[in-house]
């Protein structure tokens, strides 16, 4: 089974994965839910924070 993005062509094979992807689009981090003003700040807090 795979998981398809709502917001973009993107598929994943699990659930957590589609998951943190989606969050990406809303720069919204899928494991704590604080918002960022850009991608690139979100992924680096999902590096050095999770």
């Amino acid at each position: 089974m795979t998981y398809s993005c709502s917001n973009c062509d993107d598929s994943f094979q699990s659930a957590a994965g589609v998951t943190q992807h989606v969050a990406l689009h809303h720069n919204t981090c899928a494991v704590c839910d604080d918002s960022f003003d850009e991608t690139d700040e979100l992924r680096e807090h999902i590096h050095s924070s999770h």
